[in-house]
């Protein structure tokens, strides 16, 4: 190696180094894989192959499309040349393949197989991601990439071909859910008793073995080759019973389910056939009248409507008068010309210079499409050969990582930054999180509610399991937390608030997905990530807050629906006819904007905070003229529609207060001389109401000035973490203790989930 390749390899970053290996082509790579170990390690990775696998297939052009032909006949004379060259090099009037002066201008390609029986002939299946699966009899299937001469000899599928009358198909795609190369066999076979039955399987490379579906929706392929595309096999396909009629059956390889999808509005023609093919990137359809043949493509996949006919290739003749191989279109430009296989030679066609087709009545040439890759065949290759994990083993171990292990990863490398910021694996994450049915990922957020913000956070986990009989200091059972501590272990977390008045307090609103709302005396509002310290300030509302009597409070929750995160605020005031009026507005986080709502159904929070579920925000609401009359309205975050949830059965002289435990909507009620938490086991049922722990107050609170005590957080084995307005401790309903009552509400605290959720995902910089 010299110098000036040392000095240039030295100097420059080793992300610039990969991100110029990965715009070389595929047959360079292969041999900078000698220049030395690193270079090796690094281009036989899974993650490099993956890579330069996406940047190659960016390019909506064909440059990176290469054409694999040549005689079906063994042995393997196979060439390979790219698209691009022959459709702008090529002469209409001369044949690509046979040259007619014998002179192949093409690279020969060499398939390694085991010795084949002499009437065997090769089959090209199909290409995906480089991989083009080759059928040499029906039990010798390869998975081969041209360009690196790897293959793979797939297990036999033990189809038994003993029958007088059978055809036998098959189908190649990629599994982008389980990272899996997929090979499907389909098989139709006539019975001895005359029933003509159909079978499919499925070869996984992942598993190296086949399984049988049974759930095909019925008819026949004809012996047409099924296309992948979106993830799926596409089939053309006709019914038994209706011979006549085609569909278009697409196989999910992820899921293994068949769905239907809508032809194009053709015309009033029986006698057609169809073949299923992929087009510019679209799912396309070409169907062969009597005298033409025509190309359609589904513009947007899926929707009938957009059925487009692309092109027209006249015959000038009747096929059906005729022995003669049907052209097979195998590739279209965007000028034009149609790269079409006669059977026994290969052709570009004009359409806008038509000249005689070359007919033939025998299929002697084979040829398929493929782009050039580093994806190997063998699965065992991205392990052992990349010296590396699977990419799917990579990310279900980093879905596992907390989140501040992941925020100092996103700097080890561009590909790590990419994977954890972006929002699939960050949903990925959360779901993985929240998985957990035990509280050991509930933190809690907690401190003083005056503005000198001194917030702390703690895992409940760790609050509860060591939360002591009795603290000698404080002389309290089970002290966690005081304003007048000032020997605190807690971990501090700070809120970047320099927009907010010194005087304001602060209001932990609540949680959702691991955003905290925040709020302050002065009507601001804050969506803030406790763990990446990423905030956002919210708009002014616009509500007036000039009245002399008037409540108001928020919530905060997720509307799956629209991927949106809301904020509800909930305003009662004495207008100025002494109509005691309620206003409800909420906030759209993808929007970034309010919007009143006119369809509150009735009375008055007074004060309490929306608790989110289910989609929904749930108040507890008391009738102006029934103050002893709670309900439970739930506030659906989707369609911003109300319904009234059943309560349990609580009796006369109660205040409820709606509240979430273990995953479950709950109420806190409060009577007298204690306080009773009852949870709804089952959503929306009434009968599932099933009262949990009675906290007694030894007092009669409605007799005394005392803060009513907040339940946060109740435990599996009946420990409550409670907010007595000063402090936060641990009562434990198995060995009651007194409690720590205040005439001040002093300490502002809720629940979370550490989470990579941003509260600016839906702006430019959401990272």
């Amino acid at each position: 190696m010299d110098n000036g390749f040392e000095m240039i390899t030295a100097n420059l970053p080793e992300e610039i180094i990969t991100e110029i290996l990965l715009r070389l082509p595929v047959k360079s790579l292969l041999k900078f894989r000698c220049v030395s170990k690193t270079w090796l390690f690094l281009i036989s990775s899974y993650q490099f192959a993956k890579a330069h696998l996406e940047i190659s297939t960016k390019n909506n052009v064909y440059i990176h499309d290469k054409l694999i032909f040549g005689s079906k006949i063994l042995p393997m004379d196979l060439y390979t040349s790219s698209i691009y060259s022959l459709i702008e090099g090529s002469n209409i009037t001369d044949s690509i393949y046979p040259k007619t002066d014998g002179i192949l201008l093409y690279d020969r390609v060499q398939f390694d197989c085991p010795p084949a029986e002499l009437d065997d002939a090769i089959w090209l299946v199909g290409s995906c991601n480089g991989l083009v699966c080759v059928s040499i009899s029906p039990n010798n299937i390869y998975l081969w990439n041209p360009t690196t001469k790897k293959s793979k000899m797939l297990p036999n599928s033990g189809t038994d071909l003993d029958f007088d009358y059978y055809n036998i198909t098959f189908a190649f795609g990629y599994d982008e859910l389980h990272d899996d190369y997929k090979v499907v066999e389909f098989f139709g076979a006539e019975h001895e008793t005359g029933v003509y039955e159909t079978q499919l399987k499925v070869y996984s490379r992942r598993t190296n073995s086949w399984k049988i579906l049974s759930n095909w929706p019925g008819g026949d392929t004809f012996g047409g080759s099924g296309k992948f595309l979106n993830g799926a096999i596409h089939w053309s396909v006709c019914k038994f019973d209706r011979p006549f009629e085609w569909v278009i059956v697409a196989h999910d390889l992820a899921t293994d389910v068949f769905i239907e999808l809508p032809l194009p509005n053709l015309e009033d023609d029986d006698d057609v056939i169809f073949e299923v093919k992929i087009l510019e990137g679209c799912l396309a359809l070409y169907c062969e009248h009597n005298l033409y043949m025509d190309a359609w493509v589904m513009k947007e996949y899926g929707v009938g409507k957009s059925w487009t006919k692309v092109f027209r290739i006249p015959f000038f003749l009747d096929f059906r008068d005729h022995q003669l191989v049907r052209p097979c279109p195998l590739f279209f430009s965007a000028d034009g010309k149609t790269l079409i296989n006669y059977g026994t030679s290969l052709r570009v066609y004009d359409l806008s210079d038509p000249q005689p087709h070359q007919f033939s009545s025998s299929l002697e040439v084979e040829a398929t499409t493929y782009i050039e890759s580093l994806v190997s065949p063998n699965f065992e290759d991205e392990v052992i050969i990349g010296r590396t994990l699977p990419q799917e083993i990579i990310t279900e171990i980093f879905l596992r990582l907390p989140v501040k292990s992941l925020l100092r990863f996103k700097s080890v490398s561009k590909r790590l930054l990419s994977l954890i910021s972006s929002s699939d694996f960050v949903k990925a994450h959360l779901r993985t999180s929240t998985k957990n049915n035990v509280y050991i990922h509930d933190k809690l957020i907690f401190g003083s509610k005056t503005f000198d913000m001194e917030l702390y956070t703690y895992p409940i986990h760790s609050m509860i399991e060591s939360s002591v009989s009795y603290d000698p200091v404080h002389a309290v059972a089970g002290s966690v937390y005081s304003v007048t501590d000032e020997n605190l272990k807690f971990n501090h977390v700070w809120l970047d608030c320099s927009d907010i008045e010194p005087d304001e307090m602060t209001f932990l609103v609540g949680s959702c997905n691991g955003l905290v709302c925040v709020s302050f005396s002065s009507n601001s509002l804050i969506l803030w990530n406790p763990t990446t310290s990423k905030s956002k300030m919210l708009p002014d509302s616009g509500t007036v807050l000039d009245f002399e009597h008037y409540g108001i409070s928020y919530a905060f929750g997720y509307d799956e629906l629209h991927d949106d995160y809301k904020v509800v605020e909930f305003l009662g005031f004495v207008g100025e006819t002494g109509i005691y009026e309620i206003q409800v507005k909420v906030y759209s986080m993808r929007t970034n904007s309010w919007k009143i709502l006119s369809n509150w159904p009735g009375g008055d929070t007074f004060g309490g905070s929306g608790k989110f579920l289910n989609g929904a925000i749930h108040w507890s609401v008391c009738d102006f003229d029934r103050l002893a009359n709670w309900a439970i309205v739930s506030h659906n975050l989707s369609t911003d529609t109300f319904v009234e949830l059943p309560l349990p059965n609580l009796g006369d002289d109660v205040r409820v207060e709606v509240a979430i435990i273990r995953g479950s909507l709950a109420v806190y009620c409060e009577h007298n001389v204690y306080m009773d938490i009852w949870i709804m086991k089952e959503y929306g049922t009434r009968e599932s109401w099933t009262k949990v722990v009675r906290i007694p107050f030894f007092l009669d609170f409605w007799d005394h000035e005392f803060f009513r005590p907040h339940p946060l957080f109740l435990s599996v084995d009946g420990k409550v973490l409670v907010n007595y307005g000063s402090s936060l401790k641990i009562y434990d309903s198995n060995n009651p203790q007194p409690h720590q009552l205040s005439t001040t509400w002093s300490v502002a605290a809720t629940t979370y989930v550490e989470s990579l959720v941003s509260p600016n995902m839906y702006e430019g910089n959401p990272v």
